[in-house]
């Protein structure tokens, strides 16, 4: 059990996360009226160390939770932990095989009705801008893959993607536009008043 009370010294990211994910996915017809796509994915980003990834598990099981009651059932969540560099697949095709993956994953358990989460940490080792040099980086193929993923996420409800990266400007901003990764949300340092609160 992990209630946004028990993470301490981040309530401006919190509240980022609540409104970005929490909002569309409780309120659908709201956001329905107003012609507003819910938002699909976020990027937690700021120096290691600083809860990135408490934050994702803790909107996992709060989110889960309000989504629960909103639709009276029992919701299980899926939380789908994944590591960049864990991905980084030195054979040619076998990074975008995991992608597939990991999306495929993501959809089947979502159609048994669950909550998943799509948690990548360090995305930029993964989804770095690609080149256009003479050496063909990974991410040349890598990223119009996992766009085009993304992208078919799209008719799922209830399927959130969550990136965290040390390095934000790294990655190709083909994944940061909007309708993909479209929400930033910078998590800091936590300063005396935040720190007391941990």
């Amino acid at each position: 059990e992990l209630p946004w009370e028990m993470v301490g010294g981040q309530d401006e990211a919190i509240r980022l996360i609540r409104d970005t994910i929490e909002q569309p996915l409780l309120y659908p017809e709201i956001f329905a009226k107003f012609q507003k796509k819910p938002i699909k994915g976020i990027l937690l980003y700021g120096p290691p160390g600083c809860g990135k990834t408490l934050i994702g598990k803790a909107t996992a099981y709060n989110l889960t939770r309000e989504y629960a009651k909103r639709t009276g059932k029992e919701v299980k969540e899926y939380f789908m932990a994944i590591s960049g560099p864990k991905i980084l697949n030195m054979w040619l095709g076998e990074t975008e095989r995991i992608v597939r993956e990991i999306f495929k994953t993501a959809r089947s358990k979502a159609k048994e009705g669950r909550l998943v989460f799509i948690f990548m940490d360090e995305a930029e080792s993964v989804l770095r801008t690609r080149s256009s040099g003479r050496y063909l980086n990974i991410s040349n193929t890598v990223v119009p893959q996992f766009c085009a993923e993304l992208d078919g996420l799209q008719s799922l409800e209830n399927v959130v993607l969550m990136l965290t990266s040390n390095r934000p400007d790294y990655i190709d901003p083909a994944v940061l536009r909007p309708e993909r990764i479209d929400r930033k949300v910078k998590i800091t340092r936590p300063d005396r008043e935040s720190a007391m609160q941990i």
